[in-house]
């Protein structure tokens, strides 16, 4: 017996053999993978920031304002080599939604914000920022914190991803050098997908 769509002669969906067996065919995706297909994945860089003490700047901020939610799938800080008389360890934070902070009166746009598939022009919703030496982040809690050694230099996959955020949702990110810093280069990398319903249905 064939059961076939909607009952109207049209293509087969599935089979029952004579043991009453159903047999159906099915290719199984990463919501992350469907996204993409659907123009729903996007990649973001802030782009190279120089940190000159050893405070804690903010580095990467987002205002989520799309009606489907926002999952990020990834977050990486990419973190040079720091000079000077260093005598700490480096940290890097993430906060969850945070009110304000010179971070975002600054309102610096990232340097990347790209549609993972290359024949869609289809854009996040929302404010991204990059930050500077000396930002701020104002309000919210700290959501994640890892730590590095003051001669650690290459890139911090953070294991709090996935993040889901939903409309009004903001998301920052900060990095404070070893303590003696004079010069160190960081950056943030992230991935992620808006989670309508043709990507992932609850």
């Amino acid at each position: 017996m064939l059961i076939e769509n909607g009952g109207g002669g049209q293509q087969a969906w599935a089979k029952v053999d004579t043991n009453n067996r159903l047999h159906t065919e099915a290719v199984n995706r990463e919501a992350l993978t469907e996204a993409v297909f659907k123009g729903a994945a996007f990649n973001f860089n802030t782009g190279a920031m120089t940190l000159t003490t050893g405070n804690e700047s903010a580095i990467g901020y987002m205002s989520y304002a799309g009606d489907d939610p926002f999952v990020v799938t990834e977050i990486l800080f990419i973190i040079g080599s720091a000079t000077g008389t260093l005598s700490s360890d480096g940290i890097a934070k993430i906060y969850r939604n945070p009110t304000g902070g010179t971070i975002v009166s600054g309102a610096t746009p990232i340097e990347v914000s790209a549609n993972r598939d290359f024949s869609s022009s289809t854009t996040v919703s929302g404010l991204m920022y990059k930050g500077a030496e000396g930002n701020t982040i104002t309000g919210g809690t700290t959501f994640a914190e890892t730590s590095r050694g003051s001669s650690f230099s290459g890139v911090i996959s953070f294991d709090a991803a996935p993040i889901l955020l939903k409309k009004g949702n903001t998301i920052a990110l900060s990095w404070e050098p070893p303590t003696g810093n004079t010069s160190q280069i960081v950056k943030i990398a992230a991935t992620g997908y808006v989670a309508t319903n043709d990507v992932f249905q609850d």
